[in-house]
């Protein structure tokens, strides 16, 4: 017969494993790309790595929330594309990113407020709701930069993107404060 002391311990580690094992696979992953190549744990390439994974990041932070709420928003990727041409364009002709950034950011708080509307005021499902919005922003995308890139944009913008404070680039920051706030306001 096992000792109860035994058993107890037993299932701890198992929840453990169970409650870390995304943790625990990236570890290994890490491990094993580290061995295969002697420059993945580099500071230059980890810090490339978090500089394209901060945008999808971020994103993720704010579909916690709905997420949380039990709902989910398919539209956020071409809400973004759409906020994004708008905020391109305007740095592009104007010269002023924070000008462009305040407008991207207003066209992404709208088109994010008439999805919540339709949800909440319209009682349509989210599911629906958020997959007419993606193809909307989609379209409207394409056809206000015309299928084209928008390049040409300043140094205001290519700071955000490329940018550097310290040794650390200026999007994983924008992510550390975003996942700041996130933590604050889901821990209170």
């Amino acid at each position: 017969m096992d000792n109860p002391n035994t058993i107890i311990q037993n299932n701890n580690l198992k929840n453990m494993l169970s409650k870390f094992r995304s943790i625990i696979g990236l570890l290994l992953l890490s491990g094993l790309l580290s061995v295969l190549s002697p420059r993945f744990l580099t500071h230059s390439n980890l810090f490339n790595v978090l500089r394209q994974t901060s945008l999808n990041a971020i994103i993720a932070v704010g579909m916690t929330f709905v997420i949380l709420t039990g709902g989910i928003d398919l539209s956020v990727g071409s809400i973004l594309a759409f906020s994004g041409a708008v905020a391109a364009n305007l740095a592009h002709n104007d010269g002023s990113a924070t000008v462009a950034i305040l407008m991207g950011l207003v066209i992404g708080t709208i088109l994010g407020l008439l999805n919540g509307l339709i949800v909440t005021q319209g009682s349509v499902p989210p599911f629906i709701a958020t997959l007419a919005m993606m193809t909307m922003a989609r379209g409207a995308t394409l056809v206000y930069s015309n299928g084209q890139p928008i390049t040409g944009l300043g140094d205001g913008f290519y700071f955000i993107g490329n940018g550097y404070i310290g040794q650390i680039p200026f999007p994983v920051i924008i992510t550390i404060v975003a996942l700041l706030v996130a933590y604050y306001i889901l821990s209170q």
